[in-house]
This record gives C-alpha cells, structure tokens and sequence, in this order.
C-alpha cells in the first residue's frame, strides 16, 4: 500500500490543456459546466428557428450560422469563432425573438473562446 498515491486533487477553472497524473490522463477543457457540444446544440436551435424566417440578410445569417457551427465543431481559432458570432449577433440585433438564445450562446463563447 506504500506505492498508492493519496494526495487530494482539485482543479478547477479553465483548462484546456492535457492533465496527466501516473498515467491517468484527461484531455480537454474544464470550462465550468460549458462544453462546445452544448455549445454546438445551441447554434443548431438558433439555426433552425431562423431558417424560414424573412429576415433582413437571411441568406447571409444562415451561412454564417453554418460557417460558426462548423468552427465550433472543428475547434477553430478563437478570434474566428468569436467575429462570426459578433456578425450574426449583428444580423439579429433588434429581433426580440431570439434574445434569450443568444444570450446563451454569447455566455458559452465566451466561456470557450474567450
């Protein structure tokens, strides 16, 4: 039992580096209950209640919606990630609709992307 390792481990806060502890390890991001695939379902919400809407630009919101769910799948740049959703946030600003979705998906990019 001299061999057993007993320390106490606590992490929290953001991390998005490789954990490893006596060949234990964990990949990924602690982000605080954020995670890109909640992250990705949300843009997928908001890309299916604006699609067939008539909103002003709908064709170029819907590309960049499809243009910022694949970055978030794909784990773009942070600055990429963060600029398309400054435009969609753009293309949606006064419709009221859509307020409380974006304001999740706001809250979860920053969390990620900074």
């Amino acid at each position: 039992m001299g061999d057993r390792i007993r320390n106490k481990i606590d992490i929290g806060g953001d991390n998005s580096g490789k954990i490893s502890q006596t060949g234990i390890s964990i990949t990924g991001g602690v982000h605080h209950g954020v995670d890109a695939a909640t992250l990705a379902t949300l843009i997928d919400r908001l890309r299916s209640e604006v699609r067939g809407q008539e909103l002003a630009k709908q064709e170029v919101l819907e590309d960049v919606l499809d243009d910022l769910a694949a970055d978030v799948r794909d784990e773009a740049e942070p600055v990429v990630v963060r600029t398309r959703w400054e435009k969609v946030k753009g293309l949606l600003s006064g419709v009221s609709q859509f307020t409380e979705l974006i304001a999740k998906i706001s809250e979860h990019i920053q969390k990620l992307f900074g």
